[in-house]
């Protein structure tokens, strides 16, 4: 053995002890293959070192030290085995230790993507606790425990993908351990809980039929929206094979579950019917029959901007029955069976497609303006002029489908709340000046910002596709009579607009047909009574609930994120814990993350922490006891 332990001045005792140490390890392991003569010399060596270093004599103490190092080296020097074997071990050890902490205790985590935008945001690091409300089984989707009392709504909360139907959820741990990836989501509902849409927010009642819908609308989170779709028909399954081409029966599912299904028969004539829901929706209400009236589709829609020139082609409203617009703002709504059509979906299949109702309200500048100062985008890089979404790459820098930005010099960037930012080293953001080129407001930079500024696909934008498929992920609805664009009341209940729509909505109503009667886009109105109490029945009928051991799991960012909406609900074992402090980056959102906040002091946190500082205390005072002086054998 080298000079491990090589210093120009002579050793203090606490070296010599730990030199000690260190040859007695050795000595151990390799005594039995050592001479008589040389195990002979070892040991007399340590024990005279021992000696002087239980009698505090540090030079002799040292001499011996240099000559017990000097042995070392001569007859127990480490081959390359012992060294690998070493690390090896030691690798083990620190893995088994980092599994255990990392499943049971607590882990960094860091947001890859922008799902839960403004509350985390892409390259955020986190400590996430994993005793807010169980104790997990490593390395399995289990808990040793596990307190459905403790798991908050409005709480945001870590769950594994694994047993459930989300695409791409295989990942490697530590580099070496397949494994499932984790995800983050505000938690909205749990078992047993009714839930329902309107305006924005989410109204409930709980197992117990009691009102919960202060809990799902806390006042610090009243920037967030919820919105009860991603599209009209999320997912879509073909029950036939295609004949001539035409699929001719499909189900279409809403949180994963079936919830409607469409039929063509032999004379090309569509039909469809709602599906019974005994997961979803109380047994004892009575059957929601009209697709829209499922847990408050019908409050909202999708909406999209439009030239003049694009409302004439591509709906079937005319723009000179209304007053002249810079833009025109398109809403599909009321999403319905018994208006169903022939059409090609995305993936080029002809099938029956959901009808859609399409209304029009032109936009004046103020209203443009209005929408420039709540505008929110995702993360997005600008390279020579052109915007691709962060998280995707140009291939062979192909820009067919990209949308242009001329004069944004190149750098990653977001909108938020109408304010431009751009993004800095690991995610550090700085607020552009208004001078910046981003600011440059017209209603060309408007209309594209706020149609494709959450995908940055000009394949999103509107195209002269019949019954186009690919529509933005932007979303309207009307909250106490003011209509809502991303987040903010664009047009109030007493602009002119806003009335003249509404009066050609309900003209539009009057004048439909007794078979398809027409289903304005309006207020519907809170699920409130008169008295101002919540209208139970009302919400048992309508409303999703959450089936047994399932929790409904969010995104904050409902244009960008995969969340119940896609894959279902969350099942109860795949809870893995919680965020407790957003560590990185510095700024306003450091700190404990927006969310209902769990409680410190609880039994898996107890059970845990009391764990942990009995498992530090045995293993310290096991090192104690084992290198404690006098060495045995010695």
């Amino acid at each position: 053995m080298k000079n491990f332990f090589t210093s120009s001045s002579i050793y203090s005792l606490k070296k010599s002890t730990i030199v000690l140490r260190h040859s007695y390890k050795l000595f151990q392991r390799k005594k039995n293959r050592l001479s008589a003569s040389a195990k002979m010399d070892i040991q007399k060596t340590l024990q005279n070192l021992q000696d002087e270093i239980l009698n505090k004599n540090q030079q002799r103490a040292y001499e011996l030290s240099k000559q017990a190092e000097a042995l070392c080296d001569i007859h127990m020097k480490k081959t390359s085995f012992d060294h690998l074997r070493d690390l090896f071990f030691a690798l083990l050890f620190a893995l088994v230790v980092a599994v255990l902490v990392r499943q049971m205790w607590f882990e960094f985590y860091e947001i890859p993507s922008g799902s839960m935008r403004p509350t985390l945001k892409e390259q955020d690091r986190l400590v996430v606790s994993k005793t807010d409300f169980c104790i997990n089984v490593p390395l399995q989707t289990k808990h040793f425990y596990f307190d459905p009392s403790l798991v908050n709504r409005n709480g945001i909360i870590i769950f594994t993908g694994e047993n459930m139907d989300i695409k791409d959820v295989d990942t490697l741990y530590f580099y070496l351990f397949p494994g499932k990836k984790q995800y983050i989501k505000r938690l909205i509902g749990k078992p047993g809980d009714i839930l329902y849409f309107y305006g924005g927010g989410v109204y409930g009642i709980d197992e117990k039929g009691q009102d919960i819908s202060p809990k799902l609308q806390l006042a610090e989170l009243s920037g967030i929206e919820h919105i009860p779709f991603i599209d009209f028909d999320r997912k879509i399954s073909t029950l036939q094979p295609p004949s001539d081409g035409l699929y001719p029966s499909i189900s279409i599912y809403q949180m994963n579950e079936p919830v409607a299904k469409l039929y063509v028969s032999a004379k090309n004539q569509l039909s469809g019917e709602m599906l019974p829901q005994p997961q979803t929706h109380l047994s004892s209400a009575p059957a929601i029959s009209s697709y829209s009236d499922m847990w408050g589709f019908k409050n909202y829609a999708m909406a999209r901007l439009l030239t003049r020139e694009q409302v004439k082609l591509f709906t079937d409203q005319d723009p000179a029955t209304m007053e002249d617009g810079l833009l025109y703002l398109e809403l599909k709504h009321h999403p319905s069976l018994s208006s169903a059509k022939l059409g090609r979906d995305e993936y080029g299949r002809v099938r029956p497609l959901l009808g859609l109702s399409t209304s029009i309200i032109p936009l004046q500048e103020k209203h443009l303006r209005a929408i420039f100062e709540s505008l929110y985008t995702a993360r997005f890089f600008v390279k020579n002029g052109f915007a691709n979404r962060y998280g995707t790459t140009m291939k062979n820098g192909n820009t067919l489908f990209l949308p242009q930005l001329p004069n944004v010099p190149n750098g990653c960037y977001e909108f938020y709340n109408g304010k431009a930012y751009e993004v800095k080293w690991q995610g550090i953001t700085l607020e552009l000046p208004p001078t910046h080129p981003l600011y440059r407001f017209d209603p060309a930079r408007v209309q594209l910002l706020f149609n494709i500024g959450i995908e940055f696909d000009l394949r999103f934008m509107p195209q002269q596709i019949k019954g186009q498929r690919l529509v933005p992920a932007r979303y309207c609805y009307f909250r106490n009579k003011d209509l809502y664009l991303l987040g903010s009341p664009v047009l109030k209940q007493d602009d002119p607009v806003l009335i003249n729509y509404l009066a050609r909505e309900q003209q539009r109503q009057t004048a439909s047909s007794m078979q398809i009667p027409y289903q304005p886009f309006a207020d519907m109105g809170p699920p409130i009574k008169s008295d101002g109490t919540l209208d139970v029945e009302f919400i048992q009928q309508y409303g999703i609930m959450i089936p047994p051991k399932m929790y409904m799991a969010l995104g904050d960012n409902h244009a960008m994120s995969a969340d119940s909406r896609d894959f279902g609900f969350v099942p109860e074992d795949n809870l893995r814990g919680g965020p407790d402090l957003i560590f990185w980056p510095p700024g306003k959102r450091w700190g404990i993350p927006l969310q209902a906040s769990y409680n410190f002091f609880n039994m898996p946190r107890t059970i845990v922490w009391a764990g942990a500082a009995i498992f530090i205390g045995l293993g310290v005072a096991f090192w104690r006891r084992k290198n404690r002086l006098p060495l045995t054998g010695l």
